[in-house]
């Protein structure tokens, strides 16, 4: 267990916040998990309003859960994943090495799409081909479905022997799905009917959904708040 931050008061927090190493090099120059596990627990805890905090607070770093958030006589466990497809992290490799149109046209993914090989996905970055269009609130639709895939992948692991489990857990995603203008209130409307209706709230009793513009909050009560850089204070 690493201690990442400490705090006695609401100063000494956002000081804090701004120490944490958030940079995440580019998939191509070998970025790792914890890199990009440090910049979505920062912007986490810049996107939350401030007077949800209580002091002293801590965070640390671990394992099953990723991290622990202890914050006066409470302690949360923080489990973080990544929603992203893989073919597309592997198409953005390539495309950070120089190949294909800096430019390019945004590709439909779905959750059980099978790995394809090298060379189909340098011919589809080289020929950048327009993909399927999106019709109506396929969109939202879609961000939902994919966003309750990881949430219950999660849930799983949470359950699982070895992974520690809190009074308080929450499940941090950070959305780098490819898709083109979410509306997010409508999003997070129809994610939380389906995790109450799963009862996924059962386990995770806070869902965030982190993206460069919002974080959406499904628990109790849906809330977006403003995407903050811990940079910059909260």
């Amino acid at each position: 267990m690493i201690e990442i931050l400490f705090a006695t008061n609401a100063e000494e927090f956002k000081k804090a916040l701004t120490t944490i190493d958030i940079h995440v090099p580019a998939r191509s120059d070998g970025r790792k998990k914890e890199q990009t596990e440090r910049y979505d627990i920062a912007h986490l805890m810049a996107s939350l309003p401030l007077e949800e905090m209580s002091y002293p607070l801590t965070i640390n770093k671990q394992e099953r859960p990723d991290f622990v958030l202890t914050m006066a006589n409470r302690s949360i466990g923080i489990e973080v994943t990544e929603a992203v497809p893989e073919n597309h992290v592997r198409a953005s490799i390539f495309r950070q090495k120089g190949q294909g149109p800096k430019v390019h046209f945004l590709q439909k993914h779905g959750i059980g799409d099978q790995r394809v090989c090298k060379s189909a996905i340098l011919s589809e970055i080289m020929h950048d081909k327009a993909g399927a269009i999106w019709r109506g609130n396929e969109v939202e639709i879609q961000w939902k479905e994919v966003m309750l895939h990881f949430i219950k992948r999660k849930v799983e692991r949470l359950n699982q022997r070895g992974f520690t489990r809190f009074k308080e857990n929450w499940l941090l995603i950070y959305n780098n799905w490819p898709l083109p203008g979410v509306h997010h209130e409508e999003g997070c409307s129809l994610l939380t009917n389906s995790c109450v209706a799963d009862g996924l709230l059962d386990d995770f009793i806070r869902i965030f959904i982190l993206d460069s513009k919002f974080l959406c909050e499904i628990s109790h009560r849906t809330r977006l708040h403003a995407f903050k850089s811990p940079t910059a204070g909260t």
